[in-house]
């Protein structure tokens, strides 16, 4: 599975996954990508065979359930929640590098146009 961070998440985050052999894009890092709208960056996500990893719930469920209505494919949306993956805490970006890393390695979805919360490892 491939990865796309959405801008809100640290670059540190994908070059950690990218160092433990996992293929993931921040957009943070991509000045193309830096201030896209969501549904060209769901675009850009789907073309590039990347799930998106976000926090910005209400405009990617908006999103998903437009393309499910469309039957349009897309590679997966990974939601987290700014309270257990806090930016403000010295816990980030680690818990989230955790729960990523675990993620990539055991996938519990696969195929398109899933949705998935993203909780913090045990």
């Amino acid at each position: 599975m491939r990865l796309l961070l959405d801008e809100m998440h640290s670059p540190t985050v994908a070059r950690a996954l990218q160092k433990a052999g996992h293929d993931v894009h921040a957009v943070s890092n991509d000045p193309l990508l830096r201030g896209m709208a969501d549904a060209k960056l769901l675009q850009f996500a789907a073309e590039t065979s990347r799930a998106i990893v976000t926090e910005n719930v209400p405009d990617f469920a908006v999103l998903a359930s437009q393309w499910a209505a469309n039957a349009t494919p897309h590679a997966g949306i990974v939601y987290t929640n700014p309270n257990r993956f806090n930016r403000n805490t010295s816990a980030y970006p680690a818990n989230l590098i955790a729960a990523l890393d675990q993620f990539l390695r055991q996938p519990p979805v696969e195929g398109h146009n899933w949705v998935w919360w993203l909780q913090p490892p045990p």
